[in-house]
């Protein structure tokens, strides 16, 4: 008889696709115009992620091998970049060079995770903006107020609930009448921070002032006979919003406030009043704490007095109860 085993064939795993420029950015393309059919990410941000990776295809060849991406090699890239300036003649900023870089890097990465390079490159620091304390934000309730006072309805509605979510503009506008729950005790929403993939979001307790204008908004539908259903948007979308409102704020005394600005006017209240919280930054979606300490910071008041009482007050602290002063337990204190 003969041996099966002689006609078994053995099959060779297919080789691995080569690691090119053009492939890992169709790649990075095609995930993220999945993200934009989930509503995880808008077309604007595909759009600018497009334009980039044309512009990498354009001074690298679609064909570049991505294992010739050294850390050292990047550095030239860049330096190259950057003293080549922009088509028009125009100087390439540092924060335009850091957004293709950041295209660039999410490229590789995602190489790098289906296994055709062994690691990631190291990106030069040089591509990363210098960076600087926010100025437009509305420093006081009244500014608030004043620019309320200003738009029509819906628009008010959308300012609002922009500033006492602290949430960005996309997820803003993505948010549904089940995501908030005004006749609770107390009454709670749902915020999320789709630019850091946490789309589902978390349950936190919602402003007052947040509730007021919401209650008023659901009074308004109720009279027009539109009940609102649970999958029914919750304010308005606002298109170009970051085009009308910095020209409304400006026309009315105001900072050019952009529609992101309206979230950073409401962390840095929170910073103001709570400090650089560990419940703030869960709230605003970072999960580095140094980010959100290195852009909020210049919220905090300087309070070198109270700094200094806050000190001295550790002697009249009183020490828990089952406290020996030996780091075990023992007998409590009189």
């Amino acid at each position: 008889m003969s041996n099966p085993t002689t006609n078994l064939r053995i099959v060779q795993p297919p080789p691995p696709a080569m690691a090119t420029l053009g492939r890992a950015l169709e790649l990075l393309l095609g995930q993220t115009r999945q993200r934009v059919v989930d509503g995880v990410r808008s077309a604007a941000t595909l759009g600018m992620q497009e334009s980039h990776a044309r512009w990498l295809e354009a001074r690298l060849g679609a064909d570049y091998e991505l294992e010739l991406l050294t850390g050292l090699r990047l550095i030239e890239l860049s330096e190259a970049w950057r003293a080549r300036g922009r088509e028009d003649g125009r100087p390439l900023t540092l924060s335009t060079l850091a957004k293709r870089l950041t295209t660039l890097r999410r490229a590789v990465r995602l190489a790098v995770q289906r296994g055709e390079l062994d690691d990631m490159p190291i990106f030069p620091e040089i591509g990363l903006p210098p960076w600087r304390a926010r100025q437009h934000v509305l420093c006081t309730y009244d500014q608030l107020l004043k620019l309320l006072s200003v738009l029509p309805v819906r628009r008010r509605d959308w300012v609002s609930v922009a500033v006492w979510s602290c949430q960005r503009p996309g997820d803003v506008e993505r948010m549904r009448w089940q995501d908030v729950n005004l006749d609770a005790d107390p009454p709670w929403m749902f915020v999320r921070s789709t630019k850091t993939r946490k789309p589902d979001g978390i349950k936190v307790k919602m402003p007052q002032p947040m509730r007021d204008v919401l209650c008023r908004l659901r009074e308004r539908l109720y009279k027009e006979g539109r009940k609102p259903a649970a999958t029914d948007l919750l304010i308005d979308r606002w298109p170009g919003v970051s085009r009308t409102l910095p020209v409304v704020c400006v026309r009315n005394g105001l900072p050019p406030m952009s529609a992101i600005d309206l979230r950073h006017t409401g962390i840095s209240w929170m910073v103001r009043r709570i400090g650089l919280t560990r419940a703030a930054q869960e709230w605003g979606g970072w999960s580095d704490y140094n980010m959100m300490s290195k852009h909020y910071a210049h919220a905090l008041p300087a309070g070198l007095a109270q700094a200094s009482d806050e000190l001295a007050s550790i002697v009249d602290e009183k020490p828990p109860e089952n406290d020996t002063g030996k780091g075990g337990k023992g007998k409590k204190r009189k």
